[in-house]
């Protein structure tokens, strides 16, 4: 267990009372209003979200992509959830694998949500990450759609 930092929790309670404290998303508000100024000030909103979804691919994952749009439609007072006809169900079936044996362990079953419009290898890699988020590691798996 780490040690508790007294000092920074006093900063950070001190900036907050101040009313100088700022949260990870408004400091990354910043970065990328800065950034996008340096690209171009008048940036569309079709370029921005071409952006983001590149940034999504690359660093988050397609896993990420429903907790994203969830956060993302609280924050902008829509609070509606991506509707099921954008969505496909996949069944998906395998065996955990066995860490200290390197073979299968446990057979499993589950179901899978995934945007539709994913195919070949980003499909099915948005499987094997959604199965090893559920399950854990993975010896082999399977899909078709429900």
């Amino acid at each position: 267990m780490s040690q508790f930092n007294t000092s920074k929790w006093f900063k950070t309670q001190y900036l907050k009372e101040a009313n100088l404290y700022e949260e990870k998303s408004d400091l990354a508000a910043k970065a990328i209003d800065q950034a996008i100024a340096g690209v171009d000030e008048s940036l569309s909103y079709s370029d921005f979200a071409k952006a983001v979804a590149t940034i999504l691919k690359n660093e988050y994952g397609v896993q990420n992509y429903d907790k994203f749009m969830e956060v993302l439609h609280s924050e902008l007072g829509m609070n509606e959830e991506i509707s099921d006809y954008e969505m496909v169900l996949y069944k998906v079936s395998g065996a955990t694998s066995d860490l200290d044996e390197g073979g299968p362990d446990e057979s499993f079953d589950i179901e899978v949500k995934l945007d539709a419009s994913l195919s070949g290898d980003e499909l099915d890699a948005a499987i094997r990450d959604a199965a090893r988020e559920e399950v854990g590691p993975i010896y082999k798996y399977s899909f078709k759609k429900a």
